[in-house]
């Protein structure tokens, strides 16, 4: 099963069991049974029957705007909530120590898969300062040193990237530029993935350690997307720009610069790709996905929660 993504211009129903796509230039016949999430960017229209098959069958909807900002997401009500966990979940975030802990974790994992990241297209790596993190007596302390790490990182990442698509400054809303938009982009996309695997989970997705719970988003997925940001979204901006796939053509600017249609399915192909290589884990003794990870890095957390077991982020062995 993987993701299928619908760009603007679409009516989406339902046909039997299966989902009839329509858009200018023909219809698609998109078997339920094959897709485990829906990605829907611009102006796409989801009708009532739809939504309840895809309610139904537990499957996930994250929508953007059209500029690719993520909007909201439509989650099926019947996903594996646990009270037991709920409240192991809540106690953990309400003991400053064994939050902070889970929170120093995702900043040290994030870092060091930066550095995998650098290293796979020639760049410097960064410092990471271990001793400011494990020194951190507070999570506004923590994400002060996160901060720091991310400056450096982007330097150095700047420094393997042509002129035009340079960060330089890292602008998110809106997006300043065009390689501050692909990384926006794939962020965002990272973030959905989590969300959509956390609802795989007993964890509930708005208690979160790093970053402060929230009323609208899934604030646990914002943690766990820390990891795995550097690996699927940094990554695919970096090829794209430095194979020239992506070109100032894919960009358009519009109260800030955004992926154009083109674009973002220049984007989505080599991210839907990268998520479906596959990884050995030494512990299952077998292979599996990239996005198969997230889900088992989640089943990390939630053993940490509820068993208070050392917990250890994800980083490949190679990149």
């Amino acid at each position: 099963m993987r993701p299928y993504y619908i760009l603007s211009g679409s009516i989406i129903s339902k046909d039997s069991d299966s989902l009839l796509i329509k858009k200018d230039e023909g219809e698609i016949n998109l078997p339920i049974e094959g897709i485990d999430s829906i990605f829907i960017f611009g102006n796409t229209t989801l009708t009532s029957p739809a939504l309840n098959i895809l309610g139904k069958r537990g499957i996930p909807v994250f929508i953007y705007s059209f500029n690719g900002n993520y909007i909201t997401s439509i989650i099926p009500e019947n996903y594996l909530e646990s009270g037991f966990v709920l409240v192991k979940q809540v106690a953990c975030y309400l003991d400053n120590r064994r939050r902070i802990q889970l929170a120093k974790k995702f900043v040290e994992g994030a870092a060091i898969n930066m550095n995998k990241t650098l290293k796979r297209f020639g760049a410097k790596g960064i410092e990471i300062p271990i001793d400011k993190i494990n020194s951190s007596s507070s999570v506004q302390e923590l994400m002060g040193v996160e901060g720091k790490i991310n400056d450096e990182y982007f330097e150095q990442i700047d420094s393997v990237l042509p002129e035009n698509f340079r960060i330089k400054i890292r602008g998110r809303r809106p997006p300043s530029n065009m390689g501050n938009a692909l990384i926006s982009f794939g962020n965002s996309l990272v973030y959905s993935f989590v969300a959509s695997e956390i609802y795989g989970t007993h964890l509930n997705p708005t208690v979160s350690f790093l970053h402060e719970p929230g009323s609208q988003r899934s604030s646990l997925a914002l943690d766990v997307s820390e990891i795995f940001k550097p690996l699927y979204s940094h990554t695919v901006s970096i090829s794209l720009i430095k194979r020239k796939i992506i070109k100032e053509t894919d960009f358009v600017n519009s109260d800030g610069t955004f992926l154009n249609d083109s674009g973002r399915r220049k984007f989505l192909a080599e991210f839907d790709s990268k998520l479906m290589e596959t990884y050995y884990v030494n512990k299952l003794k077998r292979k599996v996905t990239y996005k198969r990870i997230i889900r088992l890095e989640l089943y990390k957390i939630e053993k940490y929660i509820v068993e208070n077991t050392e917990y250890k982020p994800f980083s490949p062995r190679r990149w």
